[in-house]
């Protein structure tokens, strides 16, 4: 641009003569930014009343304790989402718990029900005293004992063939035996 219309854009901005603009963009080598500052220091024109400027949208006047306020928020936040994952785990637990429920291990000898128990019960069997429930399993199938599995899941029939497998395996390796002496 040139000098004159630098001037008249600083007088039009500023509300300042034009002499006065063109001393302030003198000494701020025609520089209207400079030359801005420079008529703020004289004087000549008022200065912000806030001497914060901000390059995004938010234009919000922060103190410490609205920071911490945001921050601590933002943590609650945080923790509430951590809490609900927390809680989403328990809730699996249980409907891990209420499924195994809902399904029986039947023991049974010559088609008479001896026992009924519920999987959660094998299952803190097996895990606690597995040294004893294992060898009772290996003994019943060689006392002709059939087990099986009933409850309402689809997955309990294709269990009940293995375990049906396993009962013909154990009765063919006993009359294997029965044969050989």
């Amino acid at each position: 641009m040139e000098e004159h219309k630098l001037i008249e854009r600083l007088t039009k901005e500023t509300n300042i003569s034009y002499e006065d603009a063109k001393i302030a963009l003198e000494i701020s080598n025609w520089d209207v930014l400079d030359a801005v500052i420079c008529l703020e220091e004289k004087g000549k024109i008022q200065r912000p009343s806030s001497s914060i400027f901000y390059t995004n949208e938010n234009k919000g006047n922060y103190n410490r304790n609205e920071i911490t306020n945001i921050q601590q928020q933002e943590n609650k936040q945080n923790w509430k989402k951590r809490e609900h994952n927390f809680e989403g785990f328990f809730v699996k637990v249980c409907k891990l718990i209420d499924t195994c429920n809902n399904i029986f291990l039947e023991i049974r000898k010559e088609n008479k029900t001896f026992l009924r128990i519920p999987i959660t019960v094998i299952l803190v069997l097996v895990v606690f005293a597995f040294w004893i429930f294992i060898p009772l399993y290996i003994l019943g199938l060689f006392f002709d004992i059939d087990f099986s599995l009933s409850g309402q899941r689809i997955e309990i029939n294709k269990i009940n063939q293995v375990l049906k497998a396993i009962s013909l395996n154990v009765k063919r390796l006993k009359d294997k035996f029965k044969k050989g002496y």
